[in-house]
């Protein structure tokens, strides 16, 4: 317990660990809820070619412009005029409606209406494409109860005919379709990741004395913080957390306990502080992209997850910390995630600890050496 008390004296006695364990995470959530601030996409610039100009065709067009999710940037007279729209980022989708448009409805020949969507941005894109596609399909069957009607059928089964089925859907958990909710729980995690490595490696290079418990006092630290990093996010930004902090902050705390082992092999490997934060920092990236939020784990190759899974513990903390804060899920479902960072916290600390100390010590034999070389 006195050692434990000791490291904790330590730990604030620096106030850089203040700085960048605490303040850090702090300061990139502001950051980082600021840019997302929004819940969801409004005004997305679209360009207009309607070679037809009809009333139908006008209709179309209407439908888009009083639409809140639209606004219309340019009306253009050749493909090629919205094609540079799109490629100039004037415009992130284009409306086409083709000659005797109107004329081939009246006389039920097939025609359509095409969306060109720039994907280059899939938030963006995929948001236009699907409010544009309900959009369209509302008025297709709007104008097929309207062409049943002028061949005498009687209102109700004219619009039996044109919907044949109703369907109905339910949108758990983030019924706008938040970017932030979904990014941000992940995101912020990273950060942390990235700083409690940034300062516990230094730390224990600079004393190699209690890195249990330096790994014990930096890791509630780095925790803690995701803690109020999550609370920022909740009261300031409004990302609907239903789940328990406390869950949150314990799921945290293992998993930043099972980067102490990676650490101190980082550590043994580089010996600099300076290099040490630089690499680090690198990994933020990487592992982020690889843990299975931004992809779907069932869909990486199972060679190269299993590869993912033995290197680096993020796959087994991130979405199920995420799911625990967003959806309330009960933590017995993530047991064998649990489990799997506690056998990979254990065996690469032990594997670190061993390097690590290993290293230092015959670098300290080669100072003593180097010193009765001098003498």
């Amino acid at each position: 317990m006195l050692k434990l008390t000791n490291e904790i004296m330590k730990f604030f006695k620096q106030p850089k660990n203040m700085v960048i364990l605490v303040l850090g995470p702090l300061l990139f959530t502001l950051l980082f809820g600021g840019v997302y601030m929004k819940d969801y996409l409004n005004d997305i610039p679209i360009v207009v070619l309607d070679m037809d100009n009809s009333s139908s065709s006008r209709m179309i067009v209407n439908e888009f412009e009083n639409n809140e999710r639209y606004y219309i940037s340019s009306r253009v007279h050749s493909f090629e005029e919205l094609k540079y729209s799109i490629d100039s980022r004037e415009s992130h989708m284009g409306i086409y409606i083709p000659k005797d448009f109107n004329k081939d409805i009246k006389k039920q020949k097939s025609s359509s209406v095409a969306l060109i969507i720039d994907e280059s941005n899939i938030t963006v894109g995929n948001t236009a494409l699907s409010s544009a596609s309900e959009i369209l399909a509302t008025l297709n069957a709007g104008i097929n109860i309207k062409i049943l009607q002028a061949k005498g059928i009687d209102p109700k089964t004219s619009y039996d005919l044109a919907k044949i089925f109703n369907f109905e859907s339910r949108v758990l958990y983030d019924a706008k379709y938040t970017y932030k909710g979904y990014i941000m729980p992940g995101i912020i995690l990273v950060f942390v990741q990235q700083l409690f490595l940034s300062a516990f490696i230094p730390a224990i290079i600079d004393d190699k004395e209690n890195i249990f418990m330096k790994s014990i006092v930096y890791a509630t630290a780095a925790s803690l913080t995701y803690v109020l990093c999550a609370l920022i996010l909740k009261n300031i930004f409004h990302v609907n957390f239903t789940g328990s902090l406390w869950y949150a902050f314990l799921y945290a705390t293992i998993f930043i306990l099972t980067l102490v082992g990676p650490g101190m092999i980082i550590g043994a490997l580089f010996k600099d502080k300076l290099k040490v934060t630089q690499f680090t920092m690198l990994l933020s990236m990487p592992t982020f992209l690889t843990a299975g939020y931004a992809w779907p784990v069932e869909q990486t190759p199972v060679v190269l997850s299993y590869v993912i899974k033995m290197i680096w513990p993020l796959i087994y903390a991130v979405a199920p910390i995420r799911d625990i804060l967003v959806k309330s899920t009960p933590v017995s479902i993530f047991t064998k995630d649990i489990m799997c960072l506690i056998v990979f916290g254990c065996v690469w600390a032990l594997i670190g600890y061993n390097l690590f100390k290993r290293t230092f010590k015959n670098d300290n034999r080669g100072d003593i050496s180097e010193q009765q070389g001098a003498v």
